[in-house]
């Protein structure tokens, strides 16, 4: 009865194919001869087949051996491809992050990041809802809140939240190149659905009689700014590009908001539980 093969013993039978010559096939495989004479005829009676012609000076495939050969070596190699394949594929990551943190923060670092972890597969969800690591497929999230965030969470602060009021050098320039931060009642105040300004510690003078435009995003609320069209209250981490490259000026900081910008994940336990959700 015909007995099927271990791979190893397709591996060495596609090396004695090869070579035909049991020293050489005992030097790749770092084996005895002896061992290797010893496998092929294991191998042979467990097909019930004759693979080899023994020769004075070496081996001969037999006909039914050739065929054989032929097979296996092409399944070995589909086998070493997939193998290759996978352990080239790298680890998948899901990060969530809110998507003005996302456009103005994370993806223009994203080049960097990729450069110094190149096996991480990086998958970005941009979402102001809700991270449910139960539901969610989401490795980590990072979100604006004050914790505790929820049951099963381990947490790192990332940034506290500064908010700064910035608007654009045009604007600065449109309003004779000053802005007195403590009269905003000739000014547009562009707010977000975060609604910053409503997050200030006390409301700033002519903050009541100020035009309003409001925009879904911070990062809306941030190009609106950068376009001339008013006064935006935004985190920092957010407005510190822009100040950098001259698209933005910054008016006025306000450092005492208990919030921050924090990266969760669930602890190391790995028991995804209901209701582990990080704050939008």
């Amino acid at each position: 009865m015909t007995r099927k093969p271990k791979l190893e013993s397709l591996r060495m039978f596609e090396v004695a194919a090869r070579r035909l010559n049991f020293r050489l096939v005992a030097e790749e495989l770092a084996l005895t001869q002896s061992a290797v004479a010893q496998r092929v005829r294991q191998l042979e009676q467990d097909l019930g087949v004759a693979l080899f012609v023994r020769e004075p000076r070496g081996l001969a495939l037999t006909a039914r051996g050739r065929h054989y050969h032929a097979t296996i070596s092409q399944a070995l190699s589909m086998i070493d491809e997939a193998t290759r394949a996978l352990s080239s594929e790298g680890t998948r990551l899901t990060l969530s992050v809110p998507p003005s943190f996302a456009a103005k923060w994370l993806v223009p670092r994203l080049h960097d990041f990729r450069q110094a972890y190149p096996h991480l597969d990086l998958q970005l969800e941009a979402s102001e809802r809700l991270a449910d690591f139960q539901t969610d497929d989401v490795d980590f999230a990072v979100r604006l809140g004050v914790p505790p965030f929820g049951n099963g969470l381990h947490w790192e602060l990332l940034t506290g939240l500064n908010l700064c009021l910035v608007c654009s050098p045009d604007y600065l320039a449109g309003h004779g190149g000053e802005i007195d931060s403590d009269e905003l009642a000739a000014h547009t105040l562009i707010s977000d659905a975060h609604d910053h300004w409503a997050a200030l510690p006390r409301r700033m003078p002519g903050q009541a009689r100020a035009t309003t435009l409001r925009v879904s995003h911070t990062s809306l609320a941030i190009d609106a700014a950068s376009a001339g069209q008013g006064l935006a209250l935004a985190p920092g981490i957010l407005v510190s590009r822009g100040i950098r490259e001259g698209t933005l000026i910054m008016l006025r900081q306000f450092t005492n908001d208990p919030r921050g910008f924090y990266l969760s994940a669930l602890r190391p336990d790995g028991k995804r539980r209901s209701g582990c959700c990080c704050p939008g």
